[in-house]
């Protein structure tokens, strides 16, 4: 294309943004500033404070949502330990599989697959949409609406009708949770061009180079269930038994001390983060320095800045954006 002698700016998202930063860190020849949009910079392998976030979020969202969500969730949990309870629980989430089949693993997914609405309701709140454009996920306000509305029932009827809501568009006539789904997922080393799955990879990296497990190990959120060995069994099972917790604390230490972790050096590059979104504790949310700027964004989630602007648009989150091209404006005139 004949750009020979442009500058250029690394910019990203999420995994993306942790890509953009490094870039510049690694090599400041070839990249002139960089902006890592919700990018968390520190391995971590307990990722407890993601569901900390998550919690947090739903409280200033609204003071008694999470707190219906938890009701709702130490409901299913406590059914799950008396087998009477079996027959209603496979009716009300039209589970494909009997559970009194269910092994620890089995249980354990299916308690994740219940989180994963609330998670995906925070983090994307409505920015999460299909290639057509549709709305993936429950919004915040959707979520909170819906666990607050009586005429549904019990919290727990709610939380139901939220889950088979959202897994509804799955082409599955029952609700898949059994750990044998995901084995079959990951464990699958075929690519599919028209529709990589990206599952397998990113669930490697995380068992080698970052954790990132979103574990329930922090008192301070509203569910149970989710050790850190309940991802760690999984790494073995994907992709062997040398996959394990002192492999995975290796990888992590190595990648903390290869790209520095939160001890960030470099200039030129720019941390944007939103207080709502659950990554955020792996980011850089202070300002380091002039050239380290971090913009942190109230009521904003995942990625919100990179989002094409529009009417709903906090004036933070307007604000933040312009803040960004206006530095790299700068920058790029130096």
């Amino acid at each position: 294309m004949g750009l020979t002698k442009n500058n250029w700016v690394a910019y990203g998202c999420s995994y993306g943004g942790s890509l953009a930063v490094w870039s510049r860190l690694k090599h400041p020849d070839l990249f002139a500033a960089a902006v890592g949009s919700s990018a968390p910079i520190k391995a971590k392998a307990n990722f407890y404070e993601y569901l900390e976030v998550v919690q947090r979020s739903l409280a200033t969202h609204n003071s008694k949502c999470f707190q219906t969500v938890k009701e709702a969730f130490d409901q299913v949990v406590k059914m799950l330990r008396f087998p009477k309870y079996y027959r209603k629980l496979e009716r009300d989430f039209t589970l494909c599989k009997r559970l009194k089949l269910y092994s620890a693993m089995d249980k354990a997914y299916f308690l994740e697959r219940l989180i994963f609405p609330v998670e995906l309701a925070v983090q994307h709140n409505k920015n999460e949409k299909n290639d057509k454009g549709e709305q993936l996920s429950f919004s915040m306000d959707e979520l909170c609406d819906a666990m607050a509305n009586t005429s549904l029932g019990s919290p727990y009827h709610r939380y139901v009708r939220i889950i088979l809501l959202t897994y509804k568009d799955k082409y599955s006539p029952c609700f898949a949770a059994h750990y044998r789904t995901k084995l079959k997922i990951l464990l699958d080393t075929s690519i599919n061009h028209h529709d990589p799955n990206i599952d397998r990879q990113f669930f490697y990296q995380s068992c080698t180079e970052f954790g990132f497990f979103q574990t329930t190990d922090s008192k301070n959120q509203p569910f149970t269930g989710l050790p850190l060995s309940y991802f760690l069994q999984q790494c073995s099972d994907f992709f062997g038994p040398k996959f394990n917790n002192d492999s995975l604390n290796t990888g992590v230490i190595s990648t903390n001390a290869y790209y520095g972790g939160f001890n960030m050096t470099g200039s030129k590059i720019i941390f944007p983060n939103g207080s709502f979104d659950p990554w955020h504790p792996l980011g850089i949310t202070k300002d380091i320095s002039k050239d380290l700027p971090a913009v942190f964004i109230k009521g904003a989630v995942h990625c919100a800045d990179m989002f094409e602007q529009n009417d709903t648009d906090s004036a933070e989150l307007i604000q933040a954006r312009e803040k960004i091209f206006q530095l790299l404006q700068k920058w790029l005139k130096q």
